[in-house]
């Protein structure tokens, strides 16, 4: 596991909830991965209230077509205060890139370090707009905003959330192998399913998938076990779109993925280097791609 440092800045833009290990948060707090003015990235203790507050705020504004990333602002008083500002199509495909950076090699590149800038900075300007209408008498009743960074992170489990951290990535490498599906939460949307995927690069990934189709491919591997014959389901990039299909495996085979899959639920990291079982399993995945290519 990729360590953090632990300071804290005096402004900082706010990118997803992470465990260190198999660390236990004190009480009612929660480590956030965070970004400082610099491109440094560090982790910070929450509150677990205000982290409610943030995500219930994002929860209230999901059909705003607004984008928002989330500013955690040194009020000078000891108190530091979330503060959500509008980002661009811009911000957010860096935003994208930060993130998967992040978790791979805990550093962010150069080419990305100006936008946490960019974005702390807006949170500058938001605040000394919050301090000018406090000042002049102003009361105005503004609608919630919400936190379009937290909306976009990988799955969290209901009760325990920031168990463990699957690698973030802005485009997965298909094809995907299904290791586990998992329980709905509140963020997952309306007719997805959420699943925990190893992808063609070897990471291990949490996306959805539509439920309709997890629901038919589980039918299938249903019928097959029937008949003796045991599988994973396997997500596929067609011309026509993505398909689910179902990809036979040899006990060894799903042996050494549940492995995999054990070992990413009690370590929060993929297992790395990959056996050569899950390597093969890999490989017929793609051989399955080239052979649908060529019909």
């Amino acid at each position: 596991m990729m360590l953090f440092n632990h300071n804290r800045a005096n402004h900082s833009l706010l990118l997803m909830p992470v465990r260190l290990g198999n660390e236990r948060w004190p009480k009612n707090k929660v480590r956030i991965l965070s970004c400082d003015t610099e491109g440094n990235l560090f982790t910070q203790l929450l509150g677990r209230s205000t982290y409610q507050r943030i995500k219930k705020e994002a929860e209230q504004m999901e059909a705003s077509p607004v984008q928002y990333a989330t500013v955690y602002w040194d009020s000078g008083k000891s108190s530091f205060t979330p503060l959500y500002v509008e980002i661009g199509e811009k911000e957010i495909w860096a935003l994208e890139r930060i993130m998967e950076h992040a978790l791979r090699s805990a550093v962010i590149p150069d080419v990305l370090k100006k936008y946490p800038r960019e974005i702390i900075k807006l949170g500058e300007i938001k605040h000394r707009g919050l301090l000018s209408e406090k000042t002049g008498g102003i009361h105005k009743s503004t609608a919630p905003t919400s936190s379009r960074v937290l909306e976009r992170l990988p799955y969290y489990r209901k009760q325990d959330i920031e168990v463990s951290v699957p690698i973030y990535k802005a485009e997965y490498a298909f094809p995907l192998i299904i290791l586990k599906l998992l329980t709905r939460v509140e963020t997952t949307p309306p007719g997805q399913k959420p699943a925990l995927v190893l992808d063609s690069d070897g990471d291990i990934v949490a996306t959805n998938f539509s439920s309709e189709q997890i629901s038919k491919a589980k039918r299938k591997l249903n019928s097959l076990e029937k008949k003796g014959v045991k599988g994973y389901i396997i997500c596929l990039q067609r011309p026509e779109g993505v398909s689910i299909d179902i990809l036979e495996t040899t006990g060894l085979q799903r042996q050494a993925l549940e492995t995999v899959t054990r070992y990413f639920e009690e370590k929060g990291r993929g297992k790395q280097p990959l056996s050569a079982a899950v390597k093969t399993v890999m490989n017929k995945a793609r051989e399955r791609v080239k052979l649908d290519s060529a019909l």
